[in-house]
C-alpha cells in the first residue's frame, strides 16, 4: 500500500511541477479503475476506486463502486506473507501514524451487538416517479441509461459480455422496477441489488443464479390451533409450489423456517402467509358457574334413658334414723338400706346451620375452524387396569417378586369439547360435548365405579353472543328422627320425647360459552396475486 501511495503522489505532479487538485487526481484514478474493470482485474480496480474515494470522501458513488468490487477483489488478491514470530517487531516497523492505537478506535459493546445483528437483504431505493424511455444500444448501455434516469449506479459481473447486439428499448409510464424487469427479459440478464443505489447485472443462467443470488432465512409464525398434520400439509404444499430447498418446523417457538434464494424464499413466505390466513380462528370464552346452598336444622327434646340409684345411708356425715314401724325397705345383708332414684333429664335444643358457596371458573380457548378444543375442570384419578392376583412364589434366594399393576388416569369433574364451524361474518355453530364424571363410592376388585353423565348439543351464536349450553341441578332433602321409644310416636305430646334433624342441599351448575371471531374464512378474503416468474427465470424482487 505504501508503494501505491508513492506512485500516486508522483503521478499527481504535472509537467509544470504543480500538483493537480484532488478532483483531477480522483478523475484520473477513476479512468484507470474503469480500464482495470474492463480487463477483469477486480483487485486493481478496487484499489484505484478506494484511492479515489479517499480523495473525494463526499462522493458516495465511488464508495458504492468499491463495495461492489470488494468480494471479487478479495478472491483475486494474493496471500499475505506469514507473520513473524514476534508481532511486536511488525508493529515497530510501521510509521508512528500507522500504529494500531493511532489508527483504530475502540469499539463499545453496543457497537459489537449491532454488528452481530442479522441484516435484511439490500433493496434498491431509486428516485420515485414514472419515466418514458426510447433508447437504443447494447445491454450495458441500456442498463446504464435506465439506472442513471432513476438515480442508480450499475456494476457488471466479470463474465458479462462488454458488447453485444444493439437493441431498441421503448416503453412509457414505468417505474424503476418495471423498467429493470423489462430489461432483464430482453437482455437475458438478472439484477442483484447490492445497496440502496447500486446493483449488479449478470447473465441469467442457473450457475450464475446459484453463485450470485443472495440466500436468506425467513421465519413464519404459525397459529397455535393448527395440528401437526395441518402444518405438515401446508409445508408440503408450499415446497411443491415454490420448489424451495429447505423448510423446517420449530416446535418450541411455533414457527416455520425457510432457507433458500431470495427469488424462492420470498414467494414461499407470501404463499405460506396466505394459506395460514385462510384458516379461520375463533376465541371461545367458557364460564363454569357452580352454586351450592345447604340448610341444616336440629330441634326437639333430648330425654335421658338411664336412671341412677344413689345410696342414702348417711347424709352430711349423719346417720339416718327411720321412724318406728317403717317397713317395706330394701334389705341387703340382713339390714335396712335407703336408696334415691334420679329423675329423667330433659334438654331442649334448636340448632340451624346455613351455608352458601359460589364457584366460578373462567377459561379462554383458541380453536381453528373444524378442530375441537377441550376444557377439563376437575382432577385426574388413577384407575387400575391390570394387576397380578395370583399366589406369589418365593425365589431361589428367598426374594418375592410380584409384577407391578398398570393403571390409567381418568378425568373426574367436568370436561367440555367444543368444535366450531364458522359461517362467514354471520356467526358460529358450536358442537358441544360435555361429560361429568364422579366416583360412585363402590368398587369391584379394587376398581372404583365411576358415574358418568354426558351432554351433546349444537348451538348457533353470533359473534360475542353468550349462551348457556348446559345446566345441572341436584337437590337433596333428608329428615332424621331420634327419640324415646314408644313415647316419641304419640301424637302431639310425642314432640316432647323426640329430636328432629332436617338437611336440605341444592347444587346448581351452569356452563356458558361465547365465541369471538379472530379471522374470516377464505371466502370472505381477497387473495392477492403472487409473481414468481418461471422455473428457469424466477422473479427477483428489487
Amino acid at each position: 500500500m505504501l508503494a501505491v501511495l508513492l506512485a500516486v503522489n508522483s503521478m499527481a505532479l504535472g509537467s509544470s511541477g504543480q500538483q493537480d487538485s484532488p478532483k483531477e487526481q480522483a478523475a484520473a484514478l477513476i479512468k484507470k479503475a474503469k480500464k482495470a474493470a474492463r480487463r477483469h482485474k477486480a483487485a486493481d480496480a478496487y484499489l484505484l476506486y478506494s484511492e479515489a474515494a479517499a480523495l473525494q470522501p463526499s462522493n458516495k458513488k465511488l464508495k458504492q463502486k468499491m463495495e461492489a468490487l470488494q468480494t471479487r477483489a478479495a478472491l483475486e488478491s494474493k496471500a499475505l506473507p506469514p507473520p513473524s514470530a514476534n508481532p511486536d517487531e511488525d508493529i515497530a516497523l510501521l510509521p508512528p501514524d500507522f500504529a494500531p492505537e493511532g489508527v483504530f478506535d475502540s469499539l463499545t459493546a453496543r457497537e459489537y451487538a449491532q454488528a452481530r445483528q442479522p441484516q435484511p437483504p439490500p433493496g434498491l431505493k431509486a428516485l420515485p416517479g414514472r419515466e418514458d424511455f426510447n433508447l437504443r444500444g447494447n445491454a450495458r448501455s441500456l442498463f446504464d441509461q435506465v439506472a442513471q434516469r432513476f438515480g442508480l449506479e450499475t456494476v457488471y459481473d466479470g463474465d458479462y459480455p462488454p458488447g453485444g447486439t444493439a437493441m431498441r428499448f421503448q416503453i412509457s409510464g414505468v417505474d424503476y422496477r418495471e423498467a429493470l424487469h423489462d430489461l432483464e427479459a430482453i437482455t437475458n440478464s438478472f439484477v442483484i441489488p447490492l445497496s440502496g443505489r447500486l446493483f449488479m447485472v449478470a447473465q441469467d443462467t442457473p450457475q450464475k443464479r446459484n453463485d450470485l443470488e443472495q440466500s436468506i432465512v425467513l421465519t413464519v409464525p404459525m397459529p397455535s390451533g393448527l395440528t401437526t398434520q395441518q402444518l405438515t400439509e401446508l409445508a408440503q404444499a408450499v415446497k411443491q409450489a415454490t420448489n424451495i430447498d429447505k423448510i423446517a418446523w420449530d416446535s418450541t417457538l411455533g414457527e416455520i423456517v425457510i432457507h433458500d434464494r431470495i427469488s424462492r424464499a420470498l414467494p414461499a413466505q407470501a404463499l405460506l402467509d396466505e394459506l395460514v390466513a385462510g384458516v379461520p380462528e375463533v376465541m371461545l370464552e367458557v364460564e363454569f358457574l357452580e352454586v351450592s346452598d345447604s340448610d341444616l336444622e336440629n330441634y326437639g327434646f333430648n330425654i335421658t334413658n338411664q336412671f341412677n340409684a344413689i345410696p342414702l345411708g348417711n347424709i352430711l356425715n349423719n346417720v339416718v334414723s327411720f321412724p318406728q314401724g317403717t317397713t317395706a325397705l330394701l334389705s341387703f345383708g340382713g339390714g335396712k338400706t335407703l336408696f334415691g332414684l334420679t329423675v329423667a333429664e330433659v334438654d331442649a335444643l334448636f340448632n340451624q346451620t346455613t351455608s352458601s358457596a359460589k364457584t366460578l371458573y373462567r377459561s379462554t380457548l383458541r380453536a381453528v375452524d373444524g378442530q375441537p378444543a377441550t376444557l377439563h375442570i376437575g382432577e385426574k384419578y388413577p384407575i387400575i387396569t391390570q394387576q397380578y392376583a395370583g399366589q406369589v412364589q418365593p425365589g431361589t434366594q428367598g426374594q418375592v417378586f410380584a409384577p407391578p399393576p398398570s393403571f390409567t388416569f381418568e378425568n373426574l369433574g367436568v370436561e367440555i369439547k367444543v368444535t366450531p364451524k364458522i359461517h362467514g361474518t354471520e356467526g358460529v355453530t358450536l358442537g358441544v360435548e360435555g361429560t361429568f364424571e364422579s366416583l360412585a363410592g363402590q368398587s369391584v376388585n379394587n376398581i372404583p365405579a365411576i358415574v358418568r353423565r354426558e351432554l351433546k348439543t349444537q348451538v348457533r351464536l353470533l359473534d360475542r353472543e353468550w349462551a348457556i349450553v348446559a345446566g345441572m341441578e341436584s337437590p337433596v332433602e333428608s329428615k332424621a328422627t331420634n327419640g324415646f321409644w314408644g313415647l316419641s310416636q304419640l301424637p302431639l305430646i310425642g314432640n316432647l320425647f323426640r329430636q328432629t334433624t332436617k338437611n336440605t342441599t341444592h347444587e346448581n351448575v351452569l356452563i356458558a360459552i361465547r365465541p369471538i371471531l379472530l379471522s374470516l374464512p377464505p371466502d370472505q378474503r381477497v387473495m392477492p396475486e403472487l409473481r414468481v416468474g418461471t422455473e428457469t427465470r424466477p422473479y427477483n424482487p428489487l
